[in-house]
């Protein structure tokens, strides 16, 4: 609704200046497939003056419909240009059919170049999803069917990090759809530096919690309902 909508906005102007003033080069950015804060954000930020970055890295593969793809190569090219930096692409969907070809994709030579560099990055750019269904096939396509989604429900998932979905304290979630995705682990998500979330609105709160007590980011960027609401215990 309206209040959601003025939500991302503050979120994603919050979001630009944050980047504004704490990247300062030398660092490598990874990021999400797809936020759209995190599109937001770039699009209204200047481009710097010097070279702020070496790269960008798409974190996984891409989500969904071909719609989704287009957002997230447009999110990593105007991130490594505003920078200076290289962009690099995931080469491959996020999600196959099967924990095998899942396997068997990581083995491909291009996959595994960008899974290498995986533990080079420095900051990490992230959106915070909620399992609530209808908003997660909204948002990610075709990409999560709603089995899938049942499963995890059962399995306790509250919301996802880059695809790596997460229970109420923020311990991971395992998960037939957890085998079928090729991208960051839980564990390499977890390992960067500096990992912010840009993320707010009430249908969040339990998911932003999750995130925050699991570690999955250490730096959010929210609104001061939700703000309040994580204080608040």
């Amino acid at each position: 609704g309206k209040a959601d909508a003025e939500i991302d906005a503050a979120l994603s102007s919050a979001a630009a200046t944050y980047l504004e003033t704490t990247l300062t080069g030398g660092d490598v950015i990874g990021l999400s497939s797809w936020s759209a804060t995190w599109l937001a954000a770039i699009e209204q930020m200047p481009a710097f003056r010097t070279c702020v970055a070496t790269r960008v890295v798409q974190l996984f593969g891409g989500v969904g419909h071909p719609g989704v793809q287009v957002k997230a190569t447009r999110l990593i090219d105007l991130l490594a240009r505003a920078t200076g930096a290289e962009a690099v692409f995931f080469p491959s969907p996020a999600v196959l059919g099967s924990a095998s070809a899942a396997e068997q994709l990581a083995d491909d030579a291009s996959v595994q170049r960008l899974l290498d560099l995986l533990p080079t990055v420095t900051i990490s750019l992230v959106g915070i999803g909620s399992l609530k269904p209808s908003a997660l096939l909204r948002e990610s396509g075709s990409m999560t069917t709603e089995a899938d989604v049942a499963e995890l429900t059962a399995a306790g998932a509250v919301g996802d990090v880059c695809l790596r979905f997460f229970d109420a304290q923020g311990a991971p979630v395992a998960s037939d759809y957890d085998a079928r995705l090729v991208g960051a682990s839980a564990e390499q998500l977890r390992a960067v530096p500096r990992r912010v979330a840009a993320a707010g609105g009430r249908r969040k709160h339990a998911a932003i919690r999750g995130a925050v007590l699991g570690k999955w980011v250490n730096v959010l960027i929210t609104d001061v309902h939700s703000a309040r609401a994580l204080l608040g215990g």
